[in-house]
């Protein structure tokens, strides 16, 4: 198995975790934030959803395919007591989430070992080709799914991945 087909297996089993447990989320459920916590698991799935599609893309010198309305909700440091409109409900970004693998599959095969238009650094960290954007871009999902695995203990929710 190439690097390149390990990172995009690893990118569908990360997803595919963070979709069902969506699917185990009610619209209720998605938007408690317990004390101690400053976002929702519906705040965290539209968070890995921009951050994805924007790294990818933008490290790529293309465009990504966020809706602009999502960057107010979704960005970095955004939260959720700060939103004003509704936000997209589970169904969209379960449908977004499920759809963004297979378009940055289709658009970047071949093309993970290409430099970033601009290194990047985190720390001591230096990003500095597309397939170590993928590698950063699953590590930050895996994070945030545990975040979500947290809000759902919080909620006193037992069964965390299945209906």
């Amino acid at each position: 198995m190439t690097n390149e087909e390990l990172l995009f297996k690893q990118m569908d089993f990360v997803r595919n975790r963070t979709v069902k447990m969506l699917e185990s989320t009610t619209e209720e459920l998605a938007d408690q934030m317990p004390s101690g916590f400053r976002n929702s698991i519906r705040w965290n799935a539209g968070h890995i959803f921009l951050s994805q599609d924007t790294l990818m893309y933008s490290f790529a010198g293309g465009d990504h395919q966020v809706p602009e309305h999502f960057f107010p909700l979704f960005q970095m440091n955004t939260s959720p007591h700060e939103w004003k409109g509704e936000p997209p409900s589970l169904t969209e970004l379960k449908e977004r989430l499920s759809a963004q693998n297979d378009r940055i599959r289709r658009d970047f095969s071949g093309r993970l070992e290409e430099n970033i238009i601009m290194p990047f650094q985190i720390g001591e960290y230096r990003l500095e080709n597309l397939a170590e954007v993928l590698a950063f871009a699953n590590w930050h999902e895996g994070l945030h799914q545990g975040v979500m695995n947290s809000l759902k203990r919080a909620c006193g929710v037992e069964n965390l991945w299945d209906k």
